[in-house]
């Protein structure tokens, strides 16, 4: 390996949405010296779709779950004949032509990831970087952690010996390979709904286990995306806005019981709701039956906690990821079973200045387009134009304090906010820096 002879202002980890406007906006707001290390061969991240199970991918059927018009960035609105929903090709596309837009190429290097990012006793960063001509160290005054969430699968453990084939939602692509077969989907998240409708078209037999009662939400209703619909509520207080969802979408779905589904009995925004039309109507024709949790399995056979047993040839894990960055192997940053991060605004460690996460949140929207917001925080953070307030670490617990009372208290759910409410907060720590320039 050799010495360290490469420094920067700035390293980026991932050329994904959010390492891409984290770059644009480093650059645009002062921090000129900006380095980008992306592991792929291509600027996207999960959208640039590759049919390798063992390159991270979204599968073939995929679309975003959040409206074009509220997943675009700020002053790049996606094109105007893209659908509601668009397709993995056309976001991908979209993140091609914003990277081109704003120049972002030149600092971006792809085929190059980072192994290992150690903080220094005095501040900055010293990573180990491993790319096509071998491995070398560079270093930076700070780092920014936009790789995402969605890398590292996590697989229950299921008792027992099953004798069919398993894998992750993470390795699926597509439903190919699946005619004739009996599949067992585990999980209730948008990717577990996405697959189980798309296998029902193929698969002898397709199931879908839950463990806990989720909503599960048309796409559109009254012919409008349903994000569109959700942010006219915003004026509202949020506890007349919970009781307006939870009737609206029982008036609009009817009882999941008519779907076999568990009913549940906490408010729409305390959780992340499924957005996905075409399983209520796979479910609706009886072509995904609906299980409990799985308990065990013994050779083909699955047994669940209502003690019902079926057989299967294959189990399709679509239970998440945990929140945990290799390269980061410091024990202070691995939450994988943390129930609230240790982030200021989900973004910042209250004691080290010179790190931040862009996109480590699940909202109710888009991640990428608050990241946006979050990059330019960022910027400024590093430039000096914005400072952090004296009292950050009372301002951490009040944020945990209020999650706590919104959203239920998972690990899943500790990098949960709400779009609009999160929105307003960036906006609240942007708006004197802007006035001030």
């Amino acid at each position: 390996m050799s010495t360290a002879s490469r420094h920067h202002k700035a390293c980026v980890i991932g050329a994904g949405p959010c390492g891409l406007t984290a770059i644009r906006n480093l650059a645009e707001h002062g921090v000129e010296d900006v380095i980008c290390h992306e592991a792929l061969d291509a600027i996207g991240g999960l959208w640039a779709y590759s049919d390798d199970p063992e390159r991270p991918s979204v599968y073939d059927s995929a679309h975003i779950i959040s409206s074009r018009r509220l997943s675009a960035f700020r002053d790049f609105p996606m094109p105007a004949d893209y659908p509601d929903y668009p397709s993995h090709s056309q976001i991908a596309d979209y993140f091609r032509a914003y990277a081109d837009r704003f120049g972002l190429h030149d600092r971006i290097r792809l085929r190059s990831s980072a192994e290992t990012a150690e903080h220094r006793a005095g501040g900055g960063w010293t990573l180990t970087i491993r790319d096509e001509n071998g491995t070398h160290e560079e270093t930076a005054d700070n780092l920014i952690v936009a790789s995402g969430h969605h890398r590292i699968p996590f697989t229950p453990k299921l008792d027992g010996d099953f004798a069919g084939a398993q894998m992750h939602s993470a390795e699926y692509r597509s439903s190919r390979g699946f005619a004739g077969k009996r599949v067992l989907v585990v999980g209730a998240g948008n990717s577990a709904c996405d697959i189980a409708a798309a296998l029902s078209r193929v698969a002898d037999h397709v199931s879908l286990s839950l463990r806990t009662p989720q909503y599960i939400v048309p796409k559109t209703i009254l012919g409008r995306p349903v994000d569109v619909q959700y942010r006219k509520l915003q004026k509202l207080p949020r506890i007349l806005r919970n009781a307006i969802l939870r009737y609206g979408v029982r008036a609009y779905v009817g009882p999941y019981e008519r779907y076999n589904l568990p009913q549940p009995h906490s408010d729409v925004l305390s959780t992340h709701p499924t957005l996905n039309s075409d399983i209520l109507e796979q479910l609706t024709h009886g072509r995904v039956a609906v299980r409990r949790a799985t308990q065990s399995a013994s050779g083909h056979t699955v047994r669940f906690a209502d003690g019902e047993s079926a057989e299967f040839d294959t189990i399709i894990w679509a239970t998440g990821y945990v929140t945990k960055f290799p390269f980061l192997n410091a024990p202070e940053f691995d939450w994988s079973e943390s129930l609230r991060l240790p982030l200021y605004l989900k973004m910042m460690p209250v004691e080290m200045r010179d790190i931040f996460f862009i996109g480590l949140i699940q909202p109710l929207g888009c991640i990428w387009a608050l990241a946006d917001y979050q990059s330019e925080l960022a910027a400024h953070a590093i430039t000096g134009r914005w400072k952090r307030p004296a009292d950050i670490a009372r301002r951490l617990e009040a944020e945990h304090a209020r999650d706590a009372a919104r959203f239920r208290q998972t690990a899943r759910h500790a990098v949960e906010v709400d779009y609009h409410d999160y929105l307003a907060l960036m906006r609240q720590e942007l708006n004197p820096v802007r006035k001030a320039a």
